[in-house]
């Protein structure tokens, strides 16, 4: 009986268990931390690297461990953890210094791929552990096993922490609230349900028949749809001479569509077809279905083809980045199979587990690679935008320093911190713009271009002063879109002499208008929002009143109350 087919080994459970209680400790201390503000969360290049470590080995244990196989266990996940520990490492670093600009991007993108690593790793890790053939039927099943496992850990994790909720709620309502106190500290609730998750993997690997049910149960729907996606790709591939390709890229997410639908059908084939040895069709449809199978490689160039087009006008992003990644990981997947269609003809699944053994280790380098500074996307994206500047294809105060900021993490800061004190002088309205940045959507250049055209000045012609504009877009970021008929208005409102600039804009879509004041406080402007009590009177034209109404200033009723250092407003 080979390993794959012979019930589950022996599992030491005090030990699982003990791994669980303490990676809950470590996670509450961790948490604590966190939510003190003291250190390590202070430290990223710190505060990473442990909570990496807190989350990935015990996990990976918990999955691998096995009697008998304790020292090779603690070999194999011991030494991919600290590869994933040094990785953190460079990601704090990158998150350096703390609290200076966003690192929600940083922490997904991190945390997306080291998930990966760990699902992929882990199956190699489990494979030396029980010294099994390097076989792919091997991989694809210890990945379906740990899939499913981890799975349903987690789900009997959440029904844990629903029925403490639940239980809490039930004595509070009868004026018992020891429970529900008890069960919102985070003292207890770490190492709970760090317990919970496992003896749930404790619970369900020990359940290698009905895992083992379940994969079926899905490769058997997964078989009814591989049909399904093999046709929309003849189809639509078959519909692109007849639509050509602009429609397809007018959409703004032509690409990401061509890769998901890439993404589907690979997985699909793989699911289905596992390590070709027996057939999941009848021999006639598998001969149909393998030239569609053929075609995804098709995809993967038009997708490239819209890569291409967005990098040569845009230059590199983080996004743009991945895209490009993803793209080459899927060509080399569907290209290894297209080839093994054209040479093996009817044969080729027999050949399905070679392309995925060598694909299995392409991806987990790609996954450990992106973030180390070998293949970092942040600093390959801000090299390609500032290019741009320097070629001219953009001006500097067009740059999305919002991007920067956001997206680029450490690089990013760094860059524009440089340029705050190469202009802090010569050019504060730009300062200013990189200190607090408009989010730039897609198409936003032409959108912004749009509202200036259709500016109403009032109540002569002028030309908006330096800085304003960038002023309107940092406050009024999706003015475009939420609103319509603009009026900008040159008045002195505070009698100092000095022009104050007022913008109106009726809401698209309903009888209602807003109003923001906009004025020059020092090098910068300052925006603050205009009401309108009681809204706007039925039988008033916006656009008309808009236009041509006369515009003049009305005192408050009520002045403001001053009394010693305290300035009291009135309810105006």
């Amino acid at each position: 009986m080979s390993d794959l087919q012979s019930p589950a080994r022996e599992l030491p459970r005090n030990l699982m268990l003990g791994i669980a209680f303490g990676q809950g400790i470590a996670l509450f201390l961790l948490w604590r931390a966190l939510d003190n503000q003291v250190w390590p969360s202070q430290t990223p290049a710190v505060n990473f690297p442990l909570w990496t470590l807190a989350l990935a080995w015990p996990v990976l244990m918990l999955l691998s461990l096995e009697t008998g196989n304790l020292r090779r266990c603690l070999k194999a996940v011991s030494l991919f953890t600290a590869v994933l520990v040094l990785l953190a490492i460079y990601i704090g670093w990158q998150a350096t210094p703390h609290g200076e600009f966003p690192i929600e991007s940083l922490l997904f993108v991190s945390a997306v791929t080291g998930a990966i690593a760990c699902f992929k790793g882990l199956m190699y890790c489990q494979r030396w552990i029980g010294q099994t053939p390097p076989s792919y039927e091997h991989l694809f099943r210890y990945s379906w096993r740990n899939f499913l496992v981890f799975a349903l850990a987690n789900l009997l994790t959440v029904g844990v922490s629903l029925i403490l909720f639940l239980t809490g709620a039930l004595f509070s309502q009868i004026g018992i609230d020891f429970f529900r106190d008890l069960f919102r500290e985070d003292w207890f609730l770490f190492p709970v349900l760090a317990v919970a998750f496992g003896l749930g993997v404790l619970i369900f690997r020990r359940l290698v028949p009905v895992i083992d049910t379940i994969t079926a149960l899905l490769e058997g729907l997964m078989r009814l749809l591989l049909p399904l996606i093999a046709a929309v790709v003849v189809a639509f591939l078959g519909a692109l001479p007849f639509t050509g390709l602009e429609p397809l890229w007018d959409t703004g997410s032509g690409t990401a569509l061509l890769l998901w639908l890439n993404a589907f059908g690979l997985f699909f084939v793989n699911a289905v077809y596992q390590t070709g040895r027996n057939l999941p069709y009848p021999a006639l449809f598998h001969r149909l279905l393998s030239p569609a199978i053929a075609l995804l490689p098709v995809v993967s160039v038009l997708a490239l083809y819209g890569l291409y087009l967005r990098i040569d006008e845009y230059g590199l992003t983080v996004a743009r980045c991945w895209a490009l990644t993803v793209f080459a990981i899927l060509a080399l997947f569907s290209g290894g199979y297209a080839w093994s269609i054209v040479r093996k003809r009817a044969d080729w699944p027999l050949h399905l587990g070679r392309v995925n053994r060598v694909m299995g280790w392409v991806v987990l380098g790609v996954m450990l690679l992106v973030n180390s500074p070998l293949l970092d996307f942040r600093s390959i994206s801000l090299a390609s935008q500032l290019a741009r500047v320097e070629a001219g294809e953009i001006e500097l105060r067009d740059f999305d320093f919002h991007f920067a900021k956001h997206e680029l993490a450490r690089p990013g800061y760094l860059e524009m911190q440089a340029l705050i004190e190469r202009f802090k002088d010569s050019d504060p309205g730009l300062v200013q713009s990189i200190r607090e940045p408009v989010r730039r959507m897609p198409g936003w250049e032409k959108r912004h271009d749009d509202v200036w055209e259709r500016m109403v000045y009032r109540p002569e012609p002028f030309e908006a002063p330096a800085g304003l504009h960038e002023a309107i877009w940092r406050s009024r970021p999706g003015l475009p879109e939420s609103h319509e008929d603009f009026v900008l208005i040159r008045i002195d409102l505070d009698n100092d002499g000095l022009p104050e600039y007022v913008l109106l804009a009726k809401e698209r879509g309903y009888p209602g208008v807003d109003g923001w004041r906009y004025s020059r406080d020092g090098d910068a402007w300052t925006g603050k929002p205009l009401y309108l009590p009681g809204g706007v009177p039925e039988d008033i034209d916006l656009t008309v009143t808009f236009r041509n109404a006369e515009i003049e200033t009305v005192d408050p009723r009520f002045r403001n109350l001053k009394i010693g250092e305290l300035e009291f407003r009135g309810g105006h």
